[in-house]
């Protein structure tokens, strides 16, 4: 009787050491970090070309089978390319390197492998698994051909995941709270197995107790996906992070213009008669980094004050010099900068990088995009060696986005 007390003890102590989750209160701040001054003076424009060196048009294959409402996020591996479009179409598409459309992952429904509402997308690469995060915590797991292997469900109740990233044998998971907490965690570890809680880290106090459901379309929190490690941010976080065992600071920034504590309470208006995005939206401090790419060599992303003003930031690592911009020129597609008051297509604002360049879409259903672009064509206003000029010169409203290629230099 004693012995078989004492194993059940152990079992029972066993269980409760290896389900104990791992939380992570503060960022360790003692070590080294890119630091980014956002203060500087601005210049005009800053050419593409000072970043990369060629640019490849990728015209995604238009077709009833592959119609894309709107592009919600894009990732590129091994030769495919894979657009998530969460809002209309609600599909994962995934297309060859020339286009080609080749198949969906999962689709609507109730059955295995199916989905109700996806919000985001991860690839482990290394066993080539796909990840969607679905409606209430759920995430289907699928191999590259689009077999389905099976669904977990991220064991945190009341809450939602919005945004998951794969990264050395670990799902990581933005997770918003539905109870307000200044003890709630921005960022869960999973198991990919099981969907348990490994870890919880960043508290909500690093995005100024921001805890709302509401964020910029632009933002897509994880960063750099292709790298080891990827990146991740917030709305509000003064800080960039590193995605691992443990999360680090990897970038600092500094303004007087950044969001405070203070301001957020103003967006949240104790009155209730007016909604948090809509005082956010007129707000000239800067509320969120997006558009995030980096090599070796720079770092380069966007910074939001409104829904009408947006910079450029580009940090070089080895002098650690800042170049902020209004906007950067593309002076791989275009002859030359636009006069001053003349509407331009706002490039730069890119969606994916992995080692070889970076990602943009060019949506041909977006609002005077197509139109702006023909008129610029009419012009003699776009280079003359652009790749696939010919075809881009036959797209029309109902045509799929396009994907421009940036190659690093």
């Amino acid at each position: 009787m004693f012995f078989t007390a004492l194993c059940f003890c152990l079992v029972v102590f066993f269980i409760s050491c290896t389900s104990k989750q791992t939380l992570q209160e503060n960022l360790p701040l003692e070590g080294e970090r890119y630091t980014i001054d956002l203060d500087g003076e601005r210049e005009a424009s800053v050419p593409l070309s000072s970043l990369f060196k060629t640019v490849r048009t990728i015209i995604l294959e238009t077709g009833e089978d592959c119609m894309i409402g709107g592009i919600n996020d894009i990732q590129v591996f091994d030769g495919k390319v894979y657009i998530l479009d969460s809002s209309e179409a609600k599909k994962l598409f995934v297309f060859d390197w020339a286009g080609r459309f080749i198949r969906n992952i999962g689709s609507l429904g109730n059955g295995p492998g199916e989905y109700h509402e996806l919000s985001d997308f991860t690839l482990d690469r290394e066993n080539h698994i796909i990840y969607l995060r679905d409606f209430k915590n759920q995430i289907h797991k699928y191999q590259l051909d689009g077999t389905f292997i099976n669904t977990i469900t991220i064991d945190a109740p009341n809450s939602m995941a919005r945004f998951i990233q794969y990264h050395n044998g670990r799902l990581y998971s933005s997770q918003h709270w539905w109870e307000k907490s200044n003890d709630n965690y921005m960022l869960l570890e999973i198991d990919p197995n099981d969907g348990k809680i490994l870890s919880r880290s960043l508290p909500v106090k690093y995005n100024k107790g921001w805890n709302e459901l509401y964020f910029s379309a632009h933002s897509r929190f994880f960063m750099s996906r292709a790298n080891n490690p990827p990146r991740y941010n917030q709305m509000f976080m003064d800080y960039i992070v590193s995605i691992g065992e443990e999360i680090t600071p990897y970038i600092e920034l500094k303004s007087k213009n950044l969001t405070t504590k203070t301001d957020i309470e103003g967006f949240q208006d104790a009155k209730k008669d007016r909604l948090p995005f809509i005082n956010i939206s007129r707000s000239s401090k800067i509320f969120n980094v997006h558009s995030f790419i980096e090599n070796d060599d720079f770092i380069c992303f966007r910074c939001g004050m409104n829904y009408l003003t947006s910079f450029a930031a580009i940090f070089y690592k080895e002098t650690g010099e800042v170049k902020l911009a209004k906007y950067l020129y593309n002076d791989l597609i275009y002859r030359q900068d636009l006069k001053e008051g003349r509407e331009r297509i706002e490039f730069g604002k890119f969606m994916f990088a992995d080692e070889k360049g970076a990602y943009e879409i060019f949506d041909t259903q977006g609002y005077n995009v197509l139109d702006k672009f023909q008129y610029a064509l009419k012009n003699n206003e776009i280079v003359p060696d652009l790749d696939k000029l010919d075809q881009l010169m036959k797209l029309t409203a109902e045509s799929n986005p396009v994907v421009f290629f940036y190659e690093f230099k």
